[in-house]
């Protein structure tokens, strides 16, 4: 009886520590794949306003839609997505009154410019000075030649409006409702606060269901003027584009005067909805 018991736990201890072997054989495989695709469609790419004067008035459409994608995708509906404004960066030359705009694989693009990325805190490129923020342009995107400067542009957003299609109008006949959002030109883009960037953005709404699959923003630009070279109505010029505004805020410095002025508009998805249940029934 004593031999039996003996013979069973043996046969037992074996068989548990073979159970590991088994796992260190063994693999399963899981293929995970997903085609990626842009919600929006921008167009166009750039705006170009070329050469303007101060105090001077003009606009340009731009068309914010649903892409093909997201449209014959039937389980997602709206998208909700904010236009932000951010510094641009581009080589320029003469004292910055020439830029290089070259699109060199003619897509649309502009190869030898890019966003500036505001950082907070001291620049560690800059001697002698303490700032408590920055705008990074990193590295140029070609080799320089002489007389050539990689860097920020001076400043064109506060001077740009952004207007979505207008719903309603006052008695005067003056727009004073819009589909989505309205920021009239002569704002702060971004304000620095002491560890945060407050953005000034607007927001907007696409909807397959709602039928609104395309937005048309106005962006207007209202020129600055230099130094003390603004004309005697300058002020009324100011209110009358934005009456909250403070006009000696946005008169630029002489030394800005001839050069090139950039802003970078930046388009951000920041929700997508699915259809609702019943909605994407057949």
């Amino acid at each position: 009886m004593k031999k039996k018991i003996a013979l069973g736990l043996g046969v037992v201890a074996v068989t548990v520590a073979t159970l590991p072997l088994f796992a260190a054989f063994e693999a399963h495989v899981i293929n995970v794949t997903a085609k990626i695709e842009n919600a929006l469609k921008v167009d166009p790419q750039f705006l170009n306003f070329g050469t303007v004067f101060p105090q001077e008035k003009l606009e340009k459409p731009v068309n914010i839609e649903l892409s093909q994608s997201f449209k014959d995708e039937g389980r997602v509906d709206d998208v909700e997505y904010m236009i932000r404004q951010k510094p641009k960066c581009a080589i320029t030359s003469q004292n910055g009154t020439v830029i290089d705009l070259s699109d060199a694989n003619t897509d649309g693009v502009h190869d030898f410019t890019g966003t500036g990325h505001i950082k907070l805190g001291d620049n560690p490129a800059t001697d002698g000075v303490v700032e408590t923020s920055w705008v990074d342009c990193g590295s140029a995107p070609r080799e320089l030649t002489q007389g050539e400067t990689w860097g920020v542009l001076p400043n064109l957003c506060p001077y740009l409006s952004k207007h979505s299609e207008i719903t309603g109008r006052d008695e005067a006949g003056n727009p004073n409702a819009w589909e989505d959002g309205a920021l009239a030109s002569f704002h702060q883009p971004w304000v620095i606060g002491t560890s945060t960037i407050a953005w000034t953005e607007v927001e907007g709404r696409l909807s397959k269901i709602g039928q609104d699959t395309k937005d048309t923003w106005m962006i207007d630009l209202a020129v600055p003027c230099f130094g003390g070279y603004c004309a005697q109505d300058w002020e009324e010029f100011v209110l009358g584009v934005n009456p909250a505004a403070d006009p000696a805020a946005f008169t630029q410095p002489i030394a800005n005067e001839h050069k090139v002025f950039g802003c970078d508009l930046w388009v951000e998805v920041t929700g997508v909805s699915e259809t609702p249940e019943e909605e994407s029934q057949p």
